[in-house]
């Protein structure tokens, strides 16, 4: 399904698989409203691209008219920052009125009792925001915007208090990684989810500056075997192969890579984005193939993208394709493309961190058989 842009995403892209296995549809969209953003992130992928001109009101309510008809259940609005747009509450409460199910990805530091009232009234499924360090120090070395912290701050403490339903993200980079266990417990304190990235990606633009901030391999492990969460869940992943309730491959990449395809995920299939400035693309990442929406209709563009994305084939020298550990990989093939300017150019951080991933599991499941001997 489309990227796990939230905890809500992946339940309604499981139960999007489950239902509408084979079917091709925009069940789901994102909606990058604007690239324009109140803060400057050093590891924002969308920096380069905020002089444009966004999308009007009126070209987004006819691209959702038009998802709508084509099947969409569930959509985000991502930016840059979603509240500086002028018709936010507009364009929010015309996607809601269609039925449509909505999540919100935004920074909050521009949140007021306004947005908490309109959320009350009209639901959102869920606020996902990203807290950069636990300290006013460490969060505004990441958003480079002095006072960031403390505005955001007081929004969480405002959808904590007005009862919003709200996560939080957490990037890990060589910045604030001292911070990692700290949010981890800060999440906790909340009683809400922490989602922890830890990966940074390429510009839009292709640019790789903001992976210079990137955690070694053997950082990012290091958290998969030391939080009580990531440890739990590559144990369970251990039993499941151990009773074959999961394979060592997953099976709808097992299925996509034995017919040759390049892409395995849903890219383009079940998901479209939408940029701020009108185009149409397979996923938030797939920056590199775009359609036009001011030059084309979106029936024009969906079987571009299907021909760009979901029908391109690999050469028979792909790796990942024969790659026994894609299980515990990140494995994203249009991060290769932004990164290395090759679809089939896989990333080593990706490789050594599933490396060790499969050697954790391929332990633990040695400890369970000789625990049943």
């Amino acid at each position: 399904m489309a990227e796990n842009y939230c905890l809500h995403s992946r339940r309604i892209n499981d139960f999007i698989d489950e239902t509408f296995d084979g079917v091709r549809a925009p069940f789901t969209a994102g909606f990058e409203l604007t690239a324009k953003c109140n803060l400057n992130c050093v590891h924002c992928y969308a920096k380069p691209g905020r002089s444009h001109e966004d999308m009007t009101t009126e070209e987004f309510k006819s691209i959702v008219d038009t998802l709508v008809e084509r099947g969409l259940l569930d959509a985000y609005f991502t930016g840059g920052e979603i509240f500086t747009r002028p018709d936010f509450e507009e364009l929010y409460l015309y996607t809601k009125k269609k039925g449509v199910m909505l999540s919100l990805l935004s920074n909050i530091t521009l949140l007021t009792r306004k947005h908490v009232d309109l959320f009350k009234e009209y639901p959102v499924e869920v606020i996902s925001t990203t807290m950069y360090g636990h300290s006013e120090e460490a969060y505004e070395r990441v958003t480079s915007v002095k006072g960031s912290y403390k505005k955001f701050m007081d929004a969480l403490e405002l959808l904590h208090s007005s009862g919003i339903r709200f996560e939080l993200k957490y990037v890990a980079m060589e910045q604030n990684y001292e911070d990692v266990y700290k949010m981890r417990e800060l999440g906790k304190q909340y009683g809400v989810p922490m989602v922890v990235i830890l990966d940074v990606h390429p510009m839009s633009d292709g640019s790789t500056a903001p992976m210079d901030f990137r955690l070694t391999p053997e950082e990012a492990f290091e958290f998969d075997i030391k939080d009580e969460g990531r440890r739990n869940f590559w144990k369970d992943v251990a039993k499941d192969m151990l009773s074959g309730e999961i394979g060592i491959l997953p099976r709808r990449t097992v299925e996509r890579f034995e017919q040759g395809y390049l892409y395995p995920c849903s890219i383009a299939n079940q998901h479209v984005f939408i940029t701020s400035d009108y185009k149409m693309q397979g996923c938030v990442r797939a920056s590199y193939r775009q359609f036009d929406l001011r030059k084309g209709s979106f029936d024009e563009g969906w079987e571009f993208l299907q021909k760009e994305f979901l029908d391109r084939k690999s050469t028979k020298d792909y790796k990942c394709n024969k790659c026994q550990n894609i299980r515990f990989c990140e494995h994203c093939v249009a991060n290769f493309m932004l990164t290395y300017g090759d679809e089939e150019h896989p990333d080593p951080f990706f490789c050594e961190v599933a490396a060790l991933r499969r050697k954790f599991v391929d332990n633990e499941i040695a400890r369970l058989l000789h625990k049943q001997a």
